[in-house]
This record gives C-alpha cells, sequence and structure tokens, in this order.
C-alpha cells in the first residue's frame, strides 16, 4: 500500500492518531493498523463453530487416526496377476513403438552400422582432413 491508501484506510477505520492522519509519519500509520487488524484477527475465531459430535468429525477423526497408526489405503488395490501388472513390470524391456520392417534399406544399412560397430571397425568421428602438400 501507498501513503494515500493507508491514509485512506486509516480515516474509513476511524482509527484516532496523536496527530491528523496526514501529518504522521507513514510508518506510525502502518503500525496503527496493524495493531487494529491483530486485535481484530486475535478477538474472535472466525467461520463456522465445529461440532465434534457430528458423523463428519468423527469420521474425519476415524481416518486420522487410522493414518497415525499407518493402516490408512488410499486408491484402489491391486490384483497381482492382472494383465496391466503384467504389463507395467515387462515396462523396461519389451521394446516400444512398431515393429521395423527387416526388408527396408534403412534397417538394412541400421543393422550394417551396428554389426561394423560391435565388431570395432567402424570408425567413430569426422574423418581427418587430407592435407595437399
Amino acid at each position: 500500500m501507498n501513503r494515500n491508501e493507508i491514509i485512506a484506510e486509516v480515516k474509513k477505520l476511524g482509527l484516532t492518531t496523536e496527530k491528523p492522519a496526514h501529518q504522521c509519519k507513514t510508518d506510525y500509520l502502518q503500525q496503527v493498523l496493524d495493531e487494529h487488524y491483530a486485535i481484530n484477527v486475535e478477538g474472535k475465531p472466525k467461520g463456522r463453530p465445529v461440532n465434534e459430535n457430528s458423523e463428519r468429525q468423527k469420521r474425519l477423526a476415524e481416518l486420522e487416526a487410522k493414518r497415525e497408526a499407518g493402516e490408512l489405503r488410499k486408491g484402489r488395490p491391486v490384483v497381482e496377476g492382472s494383465a496391466r501388472q503384467i504389463r507395467l513390470s515387462l515396462m523396461g524391456t519389451l521394446p516400444l513403438g512398431r515393429k521395423p520392417n527387416p526388408e527396408s534399406a534403412s534397417y538394412k544399412r541400421k543393422m550394417e552400422l551396428e554389426a561394423k560397430r560391435a565388431a570395432g571397425e567402424l570408425k567413430r568421428g569426422r574423418p581427418a582432413q587430407v592435407k595437399a602438400e
């Protein structure tokens, strides 16, 4: 808030200051506002009062007790041996995407490169520049 907004707020709330609000320092006015709001916040609790004997409060207390004891289970239970669980267990081992066509030129070229790489015949990096003398 800037100074004009602080002065307007003090006047709107009707707070008493040592001098007229427009003659007081901004820090002092901010302090007066902070004290006013602190009293109102601490004065009475906001919101609806809680009825501890209501069904909802009983259920929440029971859930909290289960959570403390580590017995609270959330979500749908896992069915071991289901198709989804099998698929998830194989997740990292199966190849993703569609199967390549072994007769395509690009697949053959890729396989040749992999064979050379495995045999150690593939030269890595950029070829050396031929220097003319």
